[in-house]
């Protein structure tokens, strides 16, 4: 093995033409530009600095991160947090510790995201310890990620990855997701890596291993990030299981998942006192969900609508650490409505399903210009369909993101529904299957113009 290394080390290079150097290098300026101008364009609108888009929960993220500096694993200083809430300014700087640190420890929401502005903390120190950080990161990843979908889709054909590449910066819903700092973005990365790693495992066997292990990785840590990932890594390990060539590399994959998904299973049980695998509170959203739709409940489609019907109904003061009381409550309103009126929750489910799947909910972007939600789905589907009938590696590849998309809006929109900060995996797995409408019609071109040139 060493000696097949050595040679191909000192083998000499073989030479680029001159049209492929060429195409080389209009295509990487091509692909410079596009990432520059429309990252510019979009932060020039998102973080216009008289009006800096940062989400209200953001905060507490940087104030865990912060926590983390002293070994502080999901908890917030809210001394510290109410500081900086008070200087009324998203572009001052986090305060530093102060001599009365009051913490908590933080179970309203999944603390992954936590971890990565700890990571954009350290890894931009000398931008202002704000969510420019983190903001900063993100730009960073979303940099890389055209050459990992080149890289990806070149393993089927060049063209394709040059596609893939072109295709993910023009994509209007991942250039508004990365524009602002929170776990929705971080959803696109990780998505898209984990099913890269499938095919990567289809595609090269030899490295299956260690593909399928950095997408046990990706995932145990995606469950830390949003509590969605739980059912998409047991239907992506189930179709591992069904797929007799990777069966038997799938172990190590499984134990590193369960290895980095342990704590936070950990962490939520002993906070609710029974199995949990995450403390979001589910109730609480799937009470917004019920207010997408005009309603005679007075359900409205805020968070501060169901803040108020607890506390009002059922005596919840709100906590900004812990939903778990309103959750609670959410529940007992959600399930009283359920047993008077199912017709009314199944219809709004079905509802939200169905804008959900065509992308018409009233924050849902189109993708690409000039091409309506709709269509692209309809092409995504073409997509699913010919990448099954041609079988092998893109039939399984083609289940893994049909499957993940089913997944994910299903489970979406049985809580809420997937709108434009929801639509990251989706528009993952519809990416995936673009891509297969476009090498299996590559591919039926191919075949047909060569069996004209034999006839």
């Amino acid at each position: 093995m060493l000696t097949t290394l050595r040679a191909r080390l000192l083998a000499p290079a073989v030479p680029l033409s001159t049209r492929h150097t060429a195409v080389i290098l209009v295509s990487t300026l091509t692909l410079v530009l596009l990432w520059t101008n429309s990252r510019i364009l979009i932060l020039r609108k998102n973080q216009d600095p008289a009006r800096p888009t940062v989400l209200s929960a953001y905060p507490v993220f940087h104030g865990m991160a912060a926590a983390l500096e002293e070994g502080r694993l999901g908890q917030v200083d809210v001394a510290r947090l109410r500081a900086y809430g008070a200087l009324a300014n998203p572009l001052a700087e986090y305060p530093p510790a102060g001599n009365a640190a009051a913490f908590v420890d933080y179970y309203s929401l999944d603390i992954g995201y936590s971890f990565i502005v700890e990571l954009g903390r350290l890894a931009f120190p000398t931008l202002p310890d704000n969510h420019l950080r983190a903001l900063a990161l993100q730009l960073t990843v979303d940099l890389g990620m055209p050459l990992l979908l080149f890289f990806l889709f070149a393993q089927w054909r060049a063209g394709l990855g040059l596609a893939a590449a072109l295709l993910y910066l023009g994509n209007k819903v991942f250039i508004q997701l990365v524009s602002v700092p929170y776990y929705y973005y971080w959803d696109v990365p990780v998505a898209f890596a984990v099913l890269g790693a499938l095919l990567l495992s289809l595609e090269k066997p030899r490295l299956s291993g260690r593909s399928l292990a950095v997408a046990g990785i990706l995932l145990g840590f995606a469950v830390w990030l949003r509590a969605s990932w739980w059912p998409i890594a047991g239907f992506l390990f189930a179709l591992l299981l069904a797929t007799p060539s990777l069966r038997k590399k799938m172990l190590p994959a499984m134990l590193l998942f369960a290895i980095i998904a342990a704590p936070q299973v950990w962490r939520s049980t002993r906070a609710r006192g029974h199995i949990a695998l995450s403390t979001r509170a589910a109730w609480h959203v799937a009470v917004v969900g019920l207010g997408y739709y005009p309603n005679a409940y007075g359900f409205q489609a805020n968070d501060e609508s169901v803040f108020r019907l607890a506390r009002e109904k059922y005596g919840v003061v709100f906590r900004m650490d812990d939903y778990g009381p309103q959750d609670e409550a959410a529940k007992k309103e959600y399930l009283a409505v359920l047993r008077k009126d199912p017709g009314f929750v199944a219809r709004s489910f079905l509802g939200r399903l169905r804008e959900s799947m065509l992308g018409t909910t009233s924050t849902s972007l189109s993708p690409y210009l000039g091409l309506t939600n709709p269509v692209y789905q309809v092409l995504a589907l073409a997509g699913f369909v010919l990448m099954v009938l041609r079988g092998g590696n893109r039939r399984t590849l083609g289940i893994a993101a049909a499957g993940t998309y089913m997944v994910y809006v299903g489970l979406t929109s049985l809580f809420y529904f997937v709108g434009l900060a929801y639509d990251n995996v989706s528009q993952v797995a519809l990416f995936v299957l673009l891509m297969g409408f476009l090498d299996s019609g590559a591919h039926l071109v191919g075949a047909v113009a060569s069996r004209r040139a034999s006839d």
